[in-house]
């Protein structure tokens, strides 16, 4: 779905990406990883044409971006880091979550069947469907994390981008939104690209791993990546490796294995 060749970004003659080459395939769930300031966040919004590459050509389902784009409206679901929604609005949750539908002065209107349905449907899957008609001030950061979910899903995009979905939820709640992205990326067919410094979680439930630092290190199966030479190039020697699997009986992350 998604072909990279030869990516370099460069702001101010700093070479943040560096001749990155790779693909992503129709419904595959990917994970990329780094540290702060290896270039993951500009990666995804070079890929959303947000970000002018220096050098190189991206392309999705053979079309440059804006051409993919052109084809029909809401393609891509993103998530960013930090929230475009303003949590202290007097709006509710169900408004927030369908704000990309209302027009100037449109705030309050009453929505259609069709459209209730979907933003309960979106809201009850990522547990805050008994706050549709909430106000947004009042919910939790984990709460309104759940909220832009739902927002992105809205209109059952081909592509999912996530900047640190995870942000302001906790453990538990972790592995539930990683099983809703896998069964999303099986079921649905859907593309999804996560950036995440939750090395261990990643890698039990993507499809594929990317490590990043300016150059991409590995783009692979995690069952076939050596983390331990991999991940210590990417964040240093000071770096310790902590895969979860079914040995840890006492995390958060395997309750469900018990």
């Amino acid at each position: 779905m998604i072909t990279i060749r030869n990516l370099t970004v460069k702001f101010n003659d700093k070479i943040i990406l560096d001749n990155i080459s790779m693909g992503i395939g129709k419904g595959e769930f990917v994970g990329i990883l780094g540290p702060n300031g290896a270039g993951k966040t500009t990666l995804i919004k070079t890929i959303l044409g947000l970000i002018k590459p220096s050098n190189g050509t991206i392309t999705i389902d053979n079309k440059s971006i804006s051409e993919y784009m052109n084809r029909k409206s809401n393609l891509i679901g993103y998530l960013p880091q930090h929230a475009i929604v303003n949590w202290n609005m007097p709006i509710r949750v169900i408004d927030a979550v369908m704000i990309e539908n209302i027009k100037p002065f449109g705030l309050f209107r009453k929505y259609k069947k069709d459209e209730i349905e979907s933003a309960k449907y979106w809201l009850e899957l990522f547990g805050v469907g008994d706050r549709m008609y909430s106000y947004i001030k009042e919910l939790s950061g984990g709460q309104q994390q759940r909220v832009s979910l739902a927002r992105c899903m809205i209109h059952n995009p081909e592509l999912l981008i996530l900047d640190e979905p995870n942000t302001a939820i906790d453990a538990v709640y972790n592995t539930k939104l990683y099983e809703i992205l896998k069964e999303l990326s099986i079921k649905n067919r859907m593309t999804i690209i996560m950036v995440s410094h939750d090395i261990g979680a990643v890698t039990k439930y993507v499809d594929e791993v990317m490590c990043l630092n300016v150059k991409l290190h590995c783009h692979s199966k995690a069952n076939k990546i050596n983390f331990s030479t991999v991940l210590r190039e990417v964040y240093g020697d000071d770096m310790e490796v902590v895969i979860h699997g079914d040995g840890c009986k006492n995390c958060a992350l395997n309750r469900g294995n018990k």
